[in-house]
């Protein structure tokens, strides 16, 4: 592997100073680049649940729109936060059927129109069709105080499409590498004259392979959703979607010596799949329905609730690989299906209250929620034939195993909150409190045992703000989290909730004329019964006692002119794990980079003989890092190119994007000496756009 870029922060530390001069210098026009996409950048809803500019709110939490995801040819969530500050894509490299993401160095949560997400043992971890999403919004550190039992390190909370007066109406056909062919349409707008009655209708479907030989990754996506409007002070939303993945592949999970340490073999082809192709296969199909209400009552009062139900099941059937034998070839493999489902409703109702007392103006908003998760998780694990990884020949005959584990667990939870946002004069403030009720029944169906697990929590958030006249907002903020953890140990021995505590400075800055939105903060996260991959039984969890997490971020969105708009992001991160009973201890915390950064721009013509012409792209660096907890395998930093082509013309859109150009060949992370993956190779897609 080639050596890391020597000093990444620098070059994204002038990035950021020159962009910032270049937004002084021009700032008179009152049109900006994508002004759309910048406002909506600019304002926020989740950290909340209540819509507040960025700025307003002491906590960091970037925004990523459909027309980003679109510039960079984004096909997966993991993609989409590439060029964000403390958020790290394909930790486990390229995978059809995950999205792996760290935000400040751990999992986050995941919600889709303001509820969670199915959390079963495999449906937890499946893809959300970005294609399908209005926005996604990443908040950074715990935010239980609204939503309850949440990981610290932070949450993603994604948008669905939805009907709306100025929602585009498009059709898109896409082509790439890998044979990917894929075609998608997006219709929406008014049933009736007075526009009481919207509808929307966003479909997808696409066909091809994965970067690794003899797997496919298609994927289809419906989603219909209806709104109903009679004033301007109620509405009703019913939001429906259908989506089906099918795969027969599993990336990485390749054998150390080959791949990021020398083999007397040659390296390892990062496209050879370990698996057997006959045999494997990854079938996941999720359905929900659901709606949004809300009303307003007067200038004080108005109410909104969020309900969803949703099935989540995922048939998956693979060889894995168990590492090399004494020939440094001949590949040990495993045989391991599971089948997971889940059945998952959940509800959120609010109630919000605005009002003054004295020279104080108060939003205050009031909710009790509930989520009801049912899974059934069954899995095996048995042998299977070996083969020569460098010269596989597949179809080997492989018996079909009987599940030996099977899992029932349900979890109930019930929260009830109360925030309140204050503004008074020049001041800020945002105080929220939640206490939560959790329990979860799990059933061994094959040991015949029960156990459940009740904890009765209450977290909280209290930040404070200052708005200087230039536009200046410097914050501190405290925020406590807690989140149940399902499941037990190799010996058996339940996991412990994960605790976590978070104190953040920073200052934010927003433009008078919305072209500038420059954001930095520093702060330090406390983690307690943090999972990570237990190095002696890789199949299996282990808590590691106390992490602590100190940062400082970086971010910045800014529209020098009204051709030219550029992104910068740079983060220090030092995650490390302060208590442990193993060699872990002072160890750095698996997959967290200590320093990682991007910088991004887009020139698009509006006049003259090129007009409707733009390019843009980008760089990315990811540091130094160790996949494992004990700190044995580390991954040296590397940095990837991309870059986009576009023309507009009429009401339609020619696209070329590309990443990775320079098709760099390199380790994301290793769990071991026999688990390590590769990231994504170069990527190149084609696409029409009509848009009406």
């Amino acid at each position: 592997m080639s050596k890391p870029l020597s000093r990444p922060a620098l070059l994204v530390a002038v990035a950021l100073a020159l962009t910032t001069q270049a937004a002084a210098q021009d700032t008179t026009s009152t049109a900006p680049v994508d002004a759309k996409t910048m406002e909506a950048v600019n304002v926020v809803y989740s950290t909340t649940k209540t819509e507040t500019p960025v700025v307003q709110i002491p906590q960091s939490v970037s925004v990523i729109t459909p027309d980003r995801m679109q510039a960079y040819g984004v096909q997966g969530l993991d993609e989409s936060v590439r060029y964000l500050a403390g958020v790290v894509g394909g930790s486990y490299g390229m995978d059809p059927r995950s999205d792996w993401i760290l935000v400040r160095g751990y999992d986050p949560a995941r919600f889709l129109d303001g509820l969670a997400l199915p959390s079963g043992s495999w449906t937890s971890d499946s893809r959300i069709e970005p294609y399908g999403l209005e926005r996604v919004e990443v908040n950074k550190g715990p935010s239980s105080a609204v939503y309850g039992q949440l990981p610290p390190g932070g949450m993603i909370s994604m948008t669905s499409k939805r009907p709306s007066l100025d929602a585009p109406r498009e059709v898109e056909a896409t082509v790439g590498s890998f044979g990917e062919k894929q075609l998608a349409g997006d219709v929406g707008g008014k049933l009736d004259n007075d526009g009481h009655w919207l509808y929307r209708v966003v479909a997808l479907a696409r066909q091809g392979d994965s970067p690794l030989k003899h797997s496919q990754d298609d994927r289809y996506y419906f989603a219909p959703s209806l709104t109903w409007k009679p004033d301007d002070d109620t509405s009703f939303t019913l939001l429906a979607r259908y989506q089906r993945a099918l795969s027969n592949g599993v990336g990485g999970f390749l054998p150390e010596q080959g791949t990021l340490l020398p083999n007397p073999n040659g390296r390892i082809p990062r496209d050879v799949n370990p698996g057997e192709p006959g045999y494997d296969f990854y079938h996941k199909t999720d359905k929900s329905i659901g709606w949004d209400f809300s009303h307003r009552f007067n200038d004080t009062w108005s109410v909104r609730q969020d309900l969803r139900v949703e099935d989540a099941m995922v048939d998956h059937r693979s060889i894995g690989s168990l590492g090399l034998q004494d020939d440094l070839r001949t590949l040990n493999r495993y045989n391991f299906p599971v089948y997971d489902r889940t059945h998952l409703f959940a509800v959120d109702n609010q109630a919000q209250a605005k009002f003054a007392t004295g020279a104080a103006e108060h939003t205050v908003l009031m909710g009790v929620d509930y989520l009801r998760n049912s899974d059934d998780s069954r899995s095996a694990f048995g042998s299977a034939p070996t083969i020569d990884i460098y010269n596989p020949v597949y179809g080997a005959p492989i018996d079909r195993i009987a599940y030996t584990s099977r899992t029932e667990s349900t979890l109930r939870q019930t929260g009830a909150y109360v925030q309140d946002q204050i503004n008074w004069g020049k001041w800020g403030i945002v105080a929220s409190g939640r206490n939560d009720w959790v329990t979860n029944d799990i059933d061994d169906i094959i040991a015949g045992t029960h156990r459940k697990q009740t904890d009765n929590a209450f977290s909280g958030r209290l930040g404070l703000n200052y708005n200087f006249d230039s536009g200046v907002v410097p914050y501190l903020a405290y925020s406590h989290s807690f989140k149940t953890t399902v499941g037990a140990t190799f010996a058996g021995e339940a996991f412990k909730p994960i605790t976590g505590d978070q104190y953040e400075g920073g200052v934010k800055y927003a433009s008078a004329d919305g072209r500038t939105l420059l954001t930095a903060a520093v702060y330090q996260l406390t983690q307690k019964n943090a999972l990570t991959v237990d190095p002696d039984h890789i199949l299996f969890s282990i808590q590691q006692g106390r992490t602590r997490t100190r940062g400082a971020e970086l971010e910045a969105n800014v529209a020098v002119t009204d051709d030219f708009s550029m992104t910068a992001a740079w983060a220090w991160t030092d995650a490390r794990v302060t208590e442990a009973n193993d060699a872990s201890r002072g160890k750095r915390v698996a997959l967290v980079p200590n320093r990682q950064g991007s910088v991004s721009a887009d020139y698009s013509l509006h006049e003259g003989a090129l007009a409707g012409l733009g390019f843009g792209g980008g760089v990315r660096y990811i540091g130094r890092h160790y996949g494992d907890a004990n700190n044995d395998f580390p991954t040296g930093g590397y940095a990837l190119f991309d870059a986009n082509v576009h023309y507009d013309f009429d009401q339609w859109r020619v696209q070329l994007t590309g990443s990775n150009l320079t098709d760099r060949n390199y380790i994301t992370a290793c769990n071991s000496a026999i688990w390590c993956y590769y990231g994504y190779p170069r990527t190149v897609t084609a696409s029409v756009r009509y848009r009406w």
